[in-house]
């Protein structure tokens, strides 16, 4: 029977990732649907033979898995689905299905007006309304806002530009509330798992007992005789106040941005990002040919026929002026396609700069920045927070490492690294939630601030009770700080999606954030309990004191994405390769926590095991990224 069980959880698993890389309607083929219904019953039977009722968290918490299979076959079974299109005006009593039939609403639903609510400036989208009236009564549909009529779900879907408004429509009034009560079971029976005394949790718990250098950037080369306005106009232009990515901010903040996006660094030849973006606007004859853009591709470089790694605007036309970027996307391979489109984005900003639509002014409905507002911004873009915070973890980890050698002296020295760190970090986070007005978890460079700030903070616990431990956290943290930087040189010059305005966005990504970095920390005792003779069996205890929260938190942090999307568009589940994999890597780690197995119970094979593992945290937050997915990030 467990043989069984173990080959049937490893064929679902392995069907999931290999589904993700072919068409969605692999997902309700009838092998892949045999493969849950004998998993539905490998679960039930193992539930009934382990006499799990006699610990509750443990009951509820594989129940709830039943009822999430049992919701999600009665959504495929019974849930209607369609869309209505409705102009202004009109009023419509039925919906068009999946397979073209009407299907009647449970009410009249007339359209008043459709609306785009538009981010400070008039230029990006912040949400889409659609006015109803139904029964006399106004209501309003937007992203992350559902109308609910009887139990038909109608979500934001489209518009066209009549002014007419599409509305998806979902009725599944079984399987949601099913897999929503398996949501709550998974939630309630893991926090009882965690805190029951009795818990493996919670013995290994009691076991453990767990009692800057500043380098400022070296001008490219002298400016020379760039057509350009005076450093002391570019200065008195940075507190400036303009409109960018729906908010009002400093122009010191889009110069910055831009001239990073277009560039990778945030000068040119020496010129401050405000003299680099005004002078770029205001002599474009004189700067069409300045090698200012950076393309990262050699294959695209080639195709353009330029030696350096950065194009001037003169590069990309031919002498009729036509565009040679768009002739790209034809000649070059898929594997060069994201290049090509970054390369055409950024020809995009350049000319939205030269038609004045970038530098937008604040208008009389915006609110203006009070003058501590703007002080704090521009000493926020003054400091080079993630190269202080990547820098100090590189030293800190090294400094652990050879404290063995050179006493308990160089050990202080990377605590307190380790610790301003920390703060730096935690520093960086704090400011960018006051400037952005938001939760800073929105974007990779975010989370990936969000999970350097976590692990350090993890590995200031961890300094108590194992050097080398100490020393990969510090380096595991410090390489994600060098990502976050290096990712951030390519900024996000636009504003956030809609859909992205929603509370439960801070919720889930934090949840998933966290989730990675304690299973992150596992892979850290893997290597080290493979390293090192004598400590495999301590190091497997205090991984699996990471192990249990970090699938427990992942697996809240994919519910609550699953509720997020059921508010945004009816829909809770939608099997794209992102939520694919996250189950994927909770399920992979989630098999270590059954003691059952006796080959895992060999502290080595563990760390072997988690070893590898780590590779689906690297597929589901990177490798996805590459695939079909609404959650690529930019």
């Amino acid at each position: 029977m467990r043989r069984t069980a173990i080959a049937i959880y490893a064929g679902v698993a392995v069907a999931l990732a290999s589904a993700t890389f072919m068409t969605p309607e692999v997902y309700g083929s009838w092998w892949m649907t045999a493969l849950w219904v004998a998993f539905a019953v490998v679960l039930a039977v193992a539930v009934t033979v382990s006499r799990m009722w006699i610990r509750p968290g443990l009951l509820l918490l594989h129940l709830s898995f039943l009822a999430m299979l049992g919701g999600g076959a009665l959504t495929w079974l019974t849930r209607e689905k369609g869309s209505v299109r409705i102009s202004e005006g009109e009023c419509v009593s039925a919906f068009v299905d999946m397979r073209g039939d009407s299907v009647a609403l449970p009410h009249d639903i007339r359209l008043r007006n459709f609306e785009i609510i538009y981010y400070p400036g008039g230029v990006a989208p912040r949400d889409y309304v659609s006015h109803l009236v139904v029964d006399g009564r106004e209501c309003e549909v937007s992203m992350n806002r559902i109308l609910d009529l009887e139990g038909y779900h109608l979500s934001q879907s489209s518009f066209d530009s009549s002014g007419a408004t599409v509305l998806s429509v979902s009725h599944d009034p079984y399987g949601r509330t099913l897999s929503y009560a398996g949501y709550l079971m998974f939630a309630l029976g893991g926090l009882l798992l965690l805190l029951s005394p009795s818990c493996r949790f919670r013995m290994l718990l009691k076991g453990f007992a767990v009692g800057i250098i500043f380098i400022t950037a070296v001008p490219d080369t002298y400016a020379g005789k760039i057509a350009g306005i005076p450093i002391e106009s570019a200065d008195s232009l940075r507190g400036r106040q303009v409109v960018y990515g729906g908010r009002v901010v400093t122009f010191n903040t889009l110069a910055r941005d831009v001239v990073m996006k277009l560039h990778g660094k945030p000068s040119y030849r020496g010129l401050s990002p405000e003299q680099t973006l005004v002078s770029l606007r205001l002599y474009p004859e004189d700067w069409k040919n300045e090698p200012l853009i950076y393309v990262k591709d050699k294959s695209v470089r080639e195709a353009l026929g330029v030696a350096g790694n950065r194009v001037a605007l003169s590069d990309l036309f031919d002498s009729e002026g036509n565009y040679r970027v768009e002739a790209l996307y034809g000649c070059l391979g898929e594997r060069s396609r994201r290049a090509v489109e970054e390369l055409d984005e950024k020809v995009g900003i350049v000319l939205t700069l030269y038609s004045g639509q970038l530098i937008v002014n604040p208008s009389e409905s915006d609110v203006a920045l009070p003058e501590w507002r703007v002080r704090l911004e521009l000493a926020y873009n003054a400091v080079p927070f993630t190269m202080i915070i990547f820098i100090s973890l590189f030293i800190c980890s090294f400094a652990f490492l050879m404290s063995r050698i050179c006493g308990a002296w160089l050990r202080v020295v990377a605590r307190v690294v380790l610790w301003l760190a920390f703060l730096m970090s935690a520093t960086c986070f704090a400011l960018q939630w006051v400037l952005a007005g938001r939760v800073p978890l929105s974007n990779m460079p975010e989370t990936l601030h969000f999970a350097v700030m976590v692990m350090s903070g993890i590995t200031i616990v961890m300094s108590c009770r194992n050097l080398l431990l100490s020393g990969l956290g510090s380096l595991f943290a410090g390489a994600l700080a060098l990502v976050s930087h290096l990712v951030a040189s390519n900024p996000v010059v636009t504003p956030l999606m809609p859909v992205l305005h929603s509370p439960w966005l801070s919720l889930h990504v934090s949840l998933v954030m966290t989730s990675y970095a304690l299973l992150s920390f596992t892979f850290i005792a893997a290597i080290v309990g493979l390293s090192r003779d004598g400590v495999a069996e301590r190091m497997r205890d205090m991984s699996l004191c990471m192990l249990y929260p970090g699938v427990w938190l992942l697996g809240m942090g994919i519910f609550s994405g699953a509720v997020w999307a059921d508010v945004s568009w009816g829909q809770y589940w939608a099997w794209d390769p992102k939520e694919t994999w996250a189950l994927i890597t909770m399920m992979v780690y989630a098999v270590p926590l059954h003691r059952s197995l006796v080959w895992l119970r060999n502290p080595r094979h563990y760390h072997i095991y988690m070893a590898l593992a780590v590779m689906t945290i690297l597929m589901t937050y990177l490798g996805v990224n590459y695939l079909d997915s609404m959650h690529a990030y930019n």
